[in-house]
């Protein structure tokens, strides 16, 4: 995955009318992936997406690690969700066109011939 959070700290991005937007840290996106695998693991997760309920569990996994947090689930994860979908739909997008594919250097930087 990529992140672009170099500190723990939320930072805000902008400002629209009176809400802030929240941005993640990089710890708080690492336990959300690590709930996310242990529902698939203890079978929460079906051909049609998720049971009922995993995002009360998503949000319990993230108050444990962080007491004070005010993230919630249907708000936040499920917007966060969203955007890693939206980033995988592009990423899987420009990787299927022929020519294009990550580098052997391990760097994770995107590769194309010159006729692409």
């Amino acid at each position: 995955m990529f992140f672009a959070v170099l500190n723990d700290s939320p930072r805000q991005k902008f400002r629209k009318g009176e809400r802030s937007r929240r941005m993640w840290t990089l710890r708080e996106e690492e336990i959300l992936v690590a709930s996310l695998l242990e529902l698939v693991a203890r079978g929460w997760k079906s051909d049609n997406g998720f049971r009922a309920g995993y995002l009360s569990k998503i949000e319990d996994s993230l108050r444990s690690e962080f007491p004070n947090t005010n993230l919630k689930g249907t708000l936040h994860i499920t917007s966060k969700i969203s955007a890693w979908k939206k980033s995988y739909g592009s990423l899987i997008g420009i990787l299927g066109r022929t020519g294009i594919g990550f580098n052997t250097d391990g760097d994770h930087k995107i590769d194309y011939c010159d006729e692409q």
